[in-house]
Formats: structure tokens, sequence, C-alpha cells
């Protein structure tokens, strides 16, 4: 996202206005100048407090439609010395109170369009002994916090962001905090997919967290609902499966033959869930977490396809039918994932995005397919079909980045040294460094 700081001041002309048939509360205000300069190309711009934090942007943000702005206001501060007009908007009081708390700070963060999304992750790793054996991690660290257990594998948590970049420092910062890391540091840090020892299996997940903007989360709990069923599709589609690349040969065993699930496995079609009011997408390894590069391509992906998805559901001002027509309104989740389930082209985005593969067929790749399957007539077409994404020039850097590390032989790919302290706190470089 191009994230700019934009000047707020409160307008006593919107607060008086009482002529025309608009509610001011709803608005800023700008010159045309400013909306050239800040790149304002859309008819909506979300903004927060100038907080740079996700929970900053959760807490404040609202969104509002942009329009042009009195004269009164504009001469008011044409001669004003420490005001750049170029980065001038104006609300109404009540608009600038709620952002700014009102202190004197004016600067704030905006966005410059609704399909701007925070992404989050919670991806899990193994603790490993000297000598090679899995030490638990529920037996050095407590359950909660940024650094912690899920059971016998550590999990990160980092605090989400709007950037790539920004979730990868922000990853980065835990595994460097010697404070967080003293319990674990005398062990391996290893990132996988898919691990058996004597005892049990280790299922590592990767999972990713995606944000909702402010139109999706007024919306009931059941559209969301709806809306990421069918969003976790469209991602299983264009990141899950090419990632299973990057899985060794057991990578399919965490999906249909975990023995630590009720249900056989971890990450299969359909396998997601709601986490604080967003999407939890649930089928990706933990392998991204190996080295920063495949994190930031990973990462960078998932941001181009969850945008578009929103930029387009924008363009249809976030009709639900357009996700999920009618005739399927009443539908229940397990509905659209039943293998007999093949009319996802009947879904607008779906066709749009060309996420079309049935339930079925989707399974059965997520669930049966190897790494070599994924081959390079496949990772072609993918990437044809990326390319057509809205997004894609914004995102190319990471999109071209998974191209390059996908089409690496297998061999190669199995080779990879996994040990995060060294890819993530050394200068260890990788085969794409972005």
């Amino acid at each position: 996202m191009t994230k700019k700081k934009l000047i707020l001041l409160p307008s006593s002309s919107m607060d008086k206005n009482k002529k025309e048939n608009r509610d001011e509360s709803n608005l800023i205000r700008m010159s045309k100048k400013a909306r050239q300069f800040m790149k304002f190309t859309e008819d909506q711009v979300e903004i927060w407090s100038a907080g740079d934090t996700a929970a900053d942007r959760k807490k404040s943000a609202i969104l509002l439609n942009i329009f042009h702005a009195y004269s009164e206001d504009l001469n008011g501060i044409k001669d004003s010395k420490n005001v750049d007009m170029n980065r001038v908007g104006f609300v109404t009081t009540k608009i600038w109170n709620r952002i700014t708390n009102g202190k004197n700070e004016q600067s704030v963060w905006i966005s410059t369009g609704v399909h701007d999304t925070v992404i989050g992750a919670d991806p899990e790793f193994l603790l490993f002994d000297k000598d090679g054996n899995v030490v638990r991690a529920n037996n050095l660290m407590g359950k909660h916090g940024v650094l912690g257990c899920d059971g016998a594998m550590a999990e990160i948590r980092p605090e989400p962001s709007i950037t790539p970049e920004g979730l990868i420092k922000n990853i980065r910062s835990i595994f460097s905090n010697k404070e967080l890391t003293g319990p674990i540091t005398k062990y391996n840090w290893v990132a996988g997919c898919y691990h058996k020892d004597n005892s049990r299996d280790y299922p590592m997940g990767g999972h990713i967290h995606i944000g909702n903007p402010l139109k999706v989360a007024q919306m009931t709990l059941s559209k969301r609902e709806m809306f990421f069923n069918v969003l976790n599709k469209i991602m299983d589609e264009l990141l899950a499966i090419p990632c299973i690349r990057l899985d060794n040969d057991m990578g399919n065993k965490r999906r249909t033959q975990c023995q630590m699930s009720i249900t056989g496995g971890w990450g299969y079609f359909g396998e997601w869930r709601t986490c604080d009011g967003r999407l939890e997408h649930r089928t990706l390894s933990g392998m991204w977490l190996m080295h920063p590069s495949l994190a930031k391509c990973v990462i960078g992906t998932a941001k181009a396809i969850t945008d578009d998805v929103f930029k387009r559901w924008a363009n249809e001002n976030f009709n639900h039918g357009y996700i999920v027509p009618k005739k399927y309104a009443d539908r229940p989740r397990d509905y659209f994932l039943a293998d007999s389930f093949k009319d996802w082209h009947n879904l607008p985005i779906c066709k749009d995005t060309n996420t079309c593969m049935s339930s079925k067929e989707l399974t059965i790749i997520l669930n049966n397919s190897k790494s070599s399957d994924i081959d390079k007539t496949f990772l072609s077409n993918w990437h044809n079909k990326m390319r057509k994404l809205s997004t894609y020039n914004k995102y190319s850097k990471y999109i071209d980045g998974l191209k390059e590390i996908l089409t690496i032989p297998i061999p190669n790919i199995n080779k990879w040294n996994r040990n995060i302290k060294e890819n993530w706190l050394g200068s260890k470089k990788f085969t794409v460094d972005i």
C-alpha cells in the first residue's frame, strides 16, 4: 500500500453546512491540487490516527467520501507557512476529534484505496537439540504472547502490518529479542511442513490472517463468514496449490494422515476459521518461515490476491451478490466445500479471478499432490493467471519472486537450510533476495 501522511484540519464550514443534501460527517473535502498530489484515484479514502500499528488502525479507522473543499477553508490556510496545502483534507470537527483525539497533532495516515488491508500470521516451527531430537516448546514457553507454544511446537505471533515488509520486520524483531527468545536460545529453530519421530508427528502450519476493509468489518458475521469461505477458496487456488512445491513429499501427510488431528489432518480444503473477526487462512505449511525473502514473497503474493478481491468487490459497491448470488444465499458453508459442488463459476468473484476449480478437484490436489506435481507447466499457467490480477503491477516483485523460487529443482529445495536463526538473524543469502 502507498501510505502517506495527510494533514487533517477541522472545518467550521462543514460543521455549519445545512443547505446541501449530504452528510458532511461522511466526507473529507480537498482541493483538486491536493487530491492530485496525494494521487487519490478513487472516490473514497480510509484514514486513521498517526500511530503506525494495526491496532491503531482498527480502533480509529473511518472511510470517507472525497469531495471538493470549500473556498473559505482553503483561503483560511492560504497564507500559512506551516501548512503544506498539497496534503490538506478538511473534515467536520466531530470527525477530526475522533481521529486525532482532539490533540494538536494534525497528521494522520491515509490509505489510497478501500482494498488496502492489514495482514498477519502465526506460523509454527520446531525446536531441536544438538543431537537432532525435538524439544517440546510447551516445556519452555507459555501459550500466550508474541512468542509462545502451540502444544509441542513453537509459534510466533507478530503484530499485523499493512505491508509485507512491515510484517517481516515485526517477525524479525521478535526473533532478535533476546529476552523473548531466552528460553529457546540454545536450541535450533527449524521451519518446515511435517516432521515425524518415534513418539509422534508434528504438522507445522503457516497460517495467514487477512484484515478487513471497513465496509466488510461492518457487515454481519454471517455475511463475513460466507465471504471468508469464498476468499479462502480463492487463496487455496492461487497461493496454497503452488506452494505445495515448497513442501517435501511428506507434505500431504499434514493434511490427510496427521496423528495429532481428530479430523486426520490440518490445512485441507475448507479448513479455515474466523479469528478476531478476520479470515485465518490455514492451508499453508510453515515452510515459508524458513527465510525472510521467501516469507516476503509468500506474504506479498497473499496481499496481491486479497487486495485484488477487495478491490473488485469495492467496484461492485460491496454487493453481497457479487460474492454469493441469491440462489446460494441460504446455503451452509459445507455446501460449497462438498465434492458435489462444481459451480464456482456461478460466483462472479470466482469467475472474475479465474478460480473456478471444482471442490472435488481442489480437494484432490491439496490432499494428494506431492511437490513434484507442481511442475513448470503448472507454474507457467499459474503465473499467467496472477498477471491478470488488478494488483499485479503493485505486487509483481513478490509474485515473480515466488515463481522464481518455485521453479528451483526439487532436490535443491529439499537441501535448503531451514535454520531460522541463521536465516533471519544472520547474513545468509537466499536464492531470490528481495
